[in-house]
């Protein structure tokens, strides 16, 4: 009686060592797959794909395996990562064909407005080529990641990913004479995608303006530490959002103010979708020297020199 107990325990903690092993086996598979990682090419012009083998062991488990993948960067040399490799992958959410992708705020981290839209646009196309997958929404601490527009991105579709995506644009930026009583146009070519907004073309040529002349005979209207918080339109006018440094770190003076000021919105008037400008820091009414702008501005012309 005590033998058929004891087989009976053995029976038991067999059957049970084996229902656990078979509860445990899909998590202990680990599966191989080939994925394709999208970065931007050597001048950020374009996206382009690099293979790279992923492991993982359940489905949903793949999808932030290959975000991090993504964010320690290409092999090639000459391709560029726009991601800071600080970035950490939270998770992701995936919903019917949505995913939900949450990232630490290094993401946001970008060098210009043409690496942000190869930056985002990479975690798109990445994403996306998965089976079942059309939209995905980034994430930054779990808040949405926000466009140039001063607006949610949302959910976001594949990113163009034919041949010359990139296209080039003839723009005239105004800086000041020597004189500092009138602005004079320097026509420069700016790289933009094909998929880029009107706000993010503006937001580009802002960022050339801060940088400054190519004409030693003309001089810069905004120092170089201002950035360009967001830029937005509505009805005709460009809103545009700067930094504190844009108060904080300004040379000052009246013709200092009335140059930056001219600066501006000359060169955003030179878009036919824009008739006014109005500047604001970090969300106040710009006011360097003497004017508090509250209000939008037309293009001032007889403040251009030929």
């Amino acid at each position: 009686m005590l033998n058929k107990k004891f087989l009976l325990s053995v029976i038991l903690v067999c059957l049970i060592i084996i229902s656990g092993c078979s509860q445990l086996d899909p998590k202990e598979t680990k599966e191989t797959q080939t994925v394709k990682l999208f970065y931007g090419n050597a001048d950020n012009s374009d996206f382009v794909t690099e293979d790279s083998q992923i492991s993982f062991t359940y489905q949903e488990e793949k999808y932030r395996v290959t975000l991090e993948q993504l964010v320690e960067g290409p092999d090639n040399k000459e391709y560029q990562a726009n991601i800071a490799q600080a970035t950490n992958v939270y998770g992701t959410i995936r919903q019917n064909n949505d995913l939900i992708v949450n990232l630490s705020k290094e993401f946001n981290q970008f060098g210009g407005s043409v690496a942000e839209i190869i930056a985002v646009g990479s975690v798109v196309n990445t994403m996306t080529q998965f089976d079942g997958i059309s939209r995905v929404k980034i994430l930054i601490e779990g808040e949405e990641l926000i466009g140039p527009s001063g607006q949610p991105r949302g959910f976001m579709q594949s990113f163009e990913e034919e041949t010359n995506t990139a296209t080039e644009q003839v723009v005239k930026l105004y800086f000041s004479n020597q004189n500092a009583d009138a602005v004079r146009g320097e026509t420069r070519i700016i790289k933009t995608s094909k998929t880029v907004s009107e706000e993010e073309v503006l937001l580009k040529v802002l960022e050339e303006l801060i940088k400054g002349p190519e004409d030693s005979k003309l001089a810069r209207t905004i120092p170089t530490e201002v950035k360009v918080l967001n830029v937005k339109i509505d009805n005709g006018i460009a809103i545009v959002n700067f930094s504190e440094d844009m108060h904080t770190k300004h040379w000052g003076g009246a013709a200092g103010e009335s140059m930056t000021i001219n600066s501006i919105v000359n060169t955003l008037t030179e878009f036919d979708y824009i008739q006014q400008v109005k500047m604001t820091v970090e969300g106040r009414a710009m006011a360097i020297e003497h004017a508090i702008l509250e209000d939008p501005l037309p293009r001032n012309e007889d403040m251009i020199e030929n």
